[in-house]
């Protein structure tokens, strides 16, 4: 099994595109949890940037910070890279990072000109340990302890779990410390839940996740739904998305009902047929012979599943009316901001990869060269927001000006932008102040502070 790299970051607010990560903590183990290496690193913020003042609180993180940091964006995310690759091959870990850390490290990446998938190129692979602490809940009751939230249901947040099972002194909300909380919880569920780990660890990459569902005539998924935990036995009916993912078929469903449904309730709903597994996010499988360490049958039986699974497979039907998909997602609106457009032209980080990886090389008079010569707009644009944020003697004074103004219009929009302006946040501010979140004198440091920027 390859070493694990646990990370956390903290960051300007919840916004994955239009934000910036301020602070990146590792620890690297072997597979027994054993430290080999860390790191830990801050950013100063990038000037058109306005913090969330409600993560300023929960992070701890200050105005002084925020601006004295050693490291510029470009300079952070290139010693991160670095360090990764040294690390790599390896299994990146951490909690809730599929819909929160891994967006914002590839947004890092991409607006600083780096491949945005480090953690699944060059073998790596990736486990968040969230998605396992929740199926521990359901399919292995009373492994782990969980404490109740206001609203009298067990508390998923890494603070809670951690601090129910005998993690104590957790600087929470502190990128390092939320890492050594997590290798706790990853610890434990090692431990006491060997199969769930292990399955786990079977599905963190895509290939992995095939291996465990080919040439199985059925198993059992478990999916968290939204919330509304499921687990059902289950086949593959197709891939979907390219190639990329696979589409599954929930065999407690009544085929005839299928065809009485509107083809978007067939995908969408809690009780829905077909389930979309996201092969590089983990999906939670099992085969029949892990069935004796989960009860979640109940009165199913193993022939009748059989037969289940034969009648789905030949029923033309079925396949056809799982062929809709496609027809049933919804268009991808392009952004017409270039953060937003990570996922376009994927072929022109391959267009652009040898003047991006020169750009890097380069000495600071040569780089805006380099940038004029990429082929992709985005790429220019971050290369020349590059320059003037790390480099701003390679420019000359008009477009010095033409950045500044650009930051300015930019930080005081006021057309409802999809980033955080200093309107935002000032009236976040008095919000915060309002309900009495955080003492009166820190609010309004913050709020001087962000009307300032």
């Amino acid at each position: 099994m390859p070493n694990l790299i646990f990370y956390d970051t903290e960051t300007s607010g919840l916004n994955k595109m239009f934000g910036q990560i301020f602070q990146f903590a590792a620890i690297f183990t072997n597979q027994n949890f054993q430290v080999l290496d860390q790191f830990e690193i801050r950013s100063r913020r990038m000037p058109h940037i306005v913090p969330d003042p409600g993560a300023m609180l929960v992070t701890g993180v200050t105005p002084e910070q925020l601006e004295n940091a050693p490291n510029s964006y470009y300079e952070f995310a290139s010693k991160i890279r670095t360090k990764m690759l040294e690390w790599s091959p390896a299994i990146f870990c951490g909690y809730n990072i599929f819909s929160f850390d891994e967006p914002f490290m590839r947004s890092m990446y991409y607006q600083n000109l780096y491949p945005p998938y480090i953690s699944q190129t060059n073998g790596n692979k990736r486990i968040d340990v969230l998605p396992l602490v929740r199926a521990s809940e359901p399919l292995f009751p009373n492994y782990l302890n969980f404490h109740l939230n206001e609203k009298g249901k067990t508390s998923k947040k890494l603070e809670d779990v951690a601090s129910a099972n005998g993690f104590i002194n957790h600087n929470a909300h502190d990128a390092m410390g939320d890492v050594l909380a997590t290798i706790h919880v990853t610890e434990l569920l090692k431990d006491r839940t060997p199969l769930l780990w292990e399955n786990g660890l079977k599905a963190s990459n895509r290939a992995g996740f095939n291996s465990l569902i080919d040439n199985e005539k059925w198993f059992v998924a478990h999916d968290h739904n939204n919330g509304w935990p499921v687990t059902y036995p289950a086949i593959e009916l197709c891939k979907v998305d390219s190639g990329r993912n696979s589409l599954l078929y929930d065999l407690r469903y009544p085929a005839n009902k299928v065809f009485e449904n509107q083809p978007v309730d067939n995908f969408k709903g809690r009780n829905r047929p077909f389930r979309l597994a996201e092969s590089s996010k983990m999906p939670l499988v099992f085969n029949i012979n892990d069935l004796s360490e989960i009860d979640v049958l109940g009165s199913y039986d193993h022939e009748n599943i059989d037969a289940l699974a034969d009648e789905v497979r030949a029923n033309q039907d079925i396949i056809d009316a799982a062929q809709m998909y496609s027809e049933t997602r919804n268009d991808f609106e392009k952004s017409p901001h270039i953060e937003a457009q990570i996922y376009d032209d994927f072929d022109a980080f391959d267009r652009d990869k040898y003047l991006m990886e020169y750009f890097h090389l380069a000495q600071p008079e040569e780089k805006l060269g380099i940038a004029s010569q990429m082929s992709d707009e985005r790429f220019r644009s971050f290369a020349r927001r590059i320059i003037f944020e790390n480099f701003p003697e390679q420019m000359n004074a008009d477009q010095i000006k033409e950045f500044r103004n650009r930051i300015n219009d930019r930080i005081n929009e006021s057309e409802d932008p999809p980033w955080t302006t200093k309107q935002n946040a000032s009236e976040q501010c008095d919000k915060l102040i309002e309900s009495h979140e955080g003492t009166p004198d820190e609010l309004m440091n913050l709020k001087h502070y962000i009307e300032n920027l």
